[in-house]
């Protein structure tokens, strides 16, 4: 098994003598078929935000550090802009993983992490959908789920808010599945949905309900998607800054 490439940057100096166990996070980022170029640049940026926040980020894109023995020691595996992973990831493996999961572990996706293209029919079950299309780099209204309101992932924001990035569509809304909780939605009228693209001919918007950050209880595992992450300028903000660290928390049961 290759060594993962660990980035520790918490210095002894910033953590109180009475500090909690800090969060141990494995960052998948290895793809199948689109790779965002800023996956190495995301990498780096969740290393420095965890750095500020008690949250130890590991960085691999080696299928065998998703085994359960690689695992232990590990609160959840975040998947930055990781896709079809069903052509990367060996099935046992992926069986491995999915067992993990159910036995406690935290799956987080940003972005292109849930774009799965059906390739991996059990973690697309566990999202509650797949990726069908998205948009261009545009300013879109965020509209905060009445019952979200306070919670830290939505770093204070009420009701509704702006906010600028690319954002996806899915094959099937989420609200209403076992365990789902959405935090937010997209208010569609305030952007087009689907961008000019030969592969989204035939594609049509979500309508009133889509979705763009929820989190679910699944068995004993957690598992949490936002819609943010395509790219540094996307994150690197004081909503994205605290909607991740927040994500992590939440995730990794230490909200």
């Amino acid at each position: 098994m290759k060594r993962l490439l660990t980035i520790l940057l918490v210095s002894c100096f910033a953590l109180p003598a009475a500090s909690a166990k800090p969060i141990e996070v494995l960052v998948y980022s290895a793809t199948a078929w689109y790779r965002h170029p800023e996956i190495p640049r995301i990498n780096g940026f969740l290393a420095r935000l965890g750095a500020q926040h008690e949250i130890n980020i590991s960085v691999t894109e080696d299928p065998e550090d998703l085994k359960t023995e690689s695992l232990k020691g590990y609160d959840l595996v975040l998947f930055n802009n990781a896709t079809n992973l069903g052509e990367s990831v060996p099935e046992d493996i992926q069986k491995e993983f999915i067992e993990w999961f159910k036995k406690g572990g935290g799956i987080m996706m940003m972005h292109a992490g849930i774009v799965q293209n059906g390739t991996w029919p059990e973690l697309i079950e566990i999202a509650g959908c797949d990726f069908d299309a998205d948009s261009e780099y545009v300013e879109a209204r965020f509209v905060v789920d009445p019952k979200a309101e306070g919670d830290p992932i939505v770093a204070g924001k009420k009701k509704e808010f702006t906010y600028t990035a690319d954002w996806l569509s899915f094959n099937r809304p989420v609200t209403g599945l076992p365990g789902v909780e959405v935090l937010l939605r997209l208010d569609e009228k305030s952007f087009d949905p689907v961008r000019e693209h030969p592969l989204y001919r035939d594609k049509k918007p979500m309508g009133d309900d889509h979705p763009i950050c929820w989190r679910r209880k699944l068995a004993k595992g957690r598992y949490f998607f936002t819609g943010l992450g395509h790219d540094i300028r996307s994150i690197d903000t004081n909503f994205g800054r605290a909607h991740f660290v927040a994500g992590m928390k939440w995730t990794a049961g230490r909200e």
